[in-house]
């Protein structure tokens, strides 16, 4: 999946892209009633998907009874007949795709905006100040802390609730805690 991301973001090109596929699809010829190159991604990716699932499967069936026994402590793919092609995607995933500029400068702002949320809210709820009670009007009632909580279970209640916000979510909050958006 993280092959056609990068296809349709432009990270790699549509040949890198197909060939890496490719190599696991195992695709003949490519229909020719697909028009466009993101649907013949995406097809490549879907019997991609397909193709590991059925080697996964063998691979469980093969090895049952020392998973099921804990003695089996490696991936199920790590030795089948695409290891180095999904070793291969591994690489160029990383090279191409979670190291662009573009991901990276991405991945900078969720620190600031997952940094920011949580010490907001934590000097909320441990702080009595003016920005703090209003902040304390966004936190949803069911993560207020009570009277009763120690500090630990409070930072527990806040990291609960971050970590269940969606992006958009966290970034609208960070928007609107910052005064950058006013709704």
């Amino acid at each position: 999946m993280d092959i056609e991301d990068g296809f349709r973001m432009g990270y790699i090109s549509f040949e890198e892209a197909k060939n890496l596929l490719n190599e696991i699809a195992q695709i003949a010829n490519l229909e020719k009633s697909i028009d466009t190159r993101a649907e013949k991604i995406k097809s490549l990716r879907a019997k991609a998907i397909n193709n590991l699932v059925e080697e996964a499967v063998k691979t469980f069936l093969a090895r049952e009874q020392s998973l099921l026994d804990g003695k089996y402590d490696r991936g199920l793919l790590t030795q089948s007949i695409y290891a180095e092609s999904l070793q291969e995607i591994t690489q160029v995933s990383h090279a191409s795709i979670f190291q662009h500029p573009d991901v990276v400068g991405i991945k900078i702002a969720g620190y600031e905006v997952l940094g920011k949320l949580f010490t907001e809210f934590l000097n909320a709820i441990l702080y009595d100040s003016k920005k703090g009670r209003l902040i304390l009007h966004l936190l949803p009632q069911e993560y207020h802390p009570h009277d009763h909580d120690d500090i630990y279970h409070k930072i527990l209640k806040i990291t609960d609730y971050i970590s269940g916000m969606t992006d958009s979510y966290a970034t609208s909050v960070f928007q609107q805690i910052s005064g950058i958006s006013l709704r």
